[in-house]
C-alpha cells in the first residue's frame, strides 16, 4: 500500500506539465547580453584573417633532425651541444622511418644520445656550462643534447671549434 502511494506520487509529479514561463522580449534579451563579457569581443572584419603566421616560419626550419635509420625526431636548433665526428651522419640527415616524440626517441637511442640539464641562464648564454662537463663529453662517443625539465632546449654557447658543436 505504501509502495503504491509512493509510486503514484512520483508518477503524478513526472507527468505534471512544465511551468509556463513568460516569453522574453527583445529588449530584455539585449539587457541580459550587455552583462555578458563575451559580447564585448570583437569579431574580425570580413576577409580579415583571425590568426596570421609569417610564411617563412616553419618548425622544420627551426629544428634539427635526429635520425637512427628507423625513426627520427625534431629538436630545436642549438640543442645539440656536443657532436662527435662519428655521429655527424645522425644529425640533420633526411628523415627516414617514423616520427617519434622526443622522449620515445631518446629512450630507444640511449646508446648514442645523452642529455645535459641546463638552467635558463645557461641556455641564454648568461652563465657558462661547467668546464668539467664539457671536458667529459669529449671522452664520450655520444651526442649531447641540452635539456630543461626533460625537454630539449636551445643553448647559446661561446664560440668553440666547429667540429664539436652544431648551432
Amino acid at each position: 500500500m505504501k509502495t503504491a502511494c509512493i509510486l503514484g506520487a512520483l508518477a503524478s509529479s513526472a507527468l505534471a506539465a512544465a511551468p509556463v514561463l513568460p516569453r522574453i522580449t527583445p529588449e530584455e534579451l539585449s539587457k541580459l547580453q550587455q552583462g555578458t563579457p563575451m559580447i564585448r569581443l570583437q569579431t574580425p572584419a570580413q576577409g580579415e584573417a583571425a590568426v596570421s603566421r609569417p610564411d617563412a616560419q616553419s618548425i622544420i626550419k627551426q629544428s634539427v633532425v635526429l635520425n637512427d635509420g628507423k625513426s627520427w625526431t625534431l629538436i630545436p636548433k642549438g640543442a645539440v651541444i656536443f657532436l662527435p665526428q662519428a655521429m655527424e651522419s645522425r644529425v640533420n640527415a633526411k628523415p627516414v622511418g617514423t616520427l617519434l616524440p622526443w622522449n620515445d626517441f631518446l629512450t630507444r637511442n640511449r646508446a648514442w644520445i645523452t642529455t645535459n640539464d641546463v638552467s635558463f641562464d645557461q641556455a641564454a648564454g648568461k652563465e657558462a656550462l661547467p668546464p668539467e662537463r664539457v671536458a667529459y663529453w669529449a671522452t664520450q662517443k655520444k651526442i649531447v643534447i641540452a635539456t630543461h625539465r626533460q625537454g630539449p632546449i636551445s643553448v647559446r654557447l661561446a664560440p668553440v671549434t666547429p667540429t664539436t658543436t652544431l648551432q
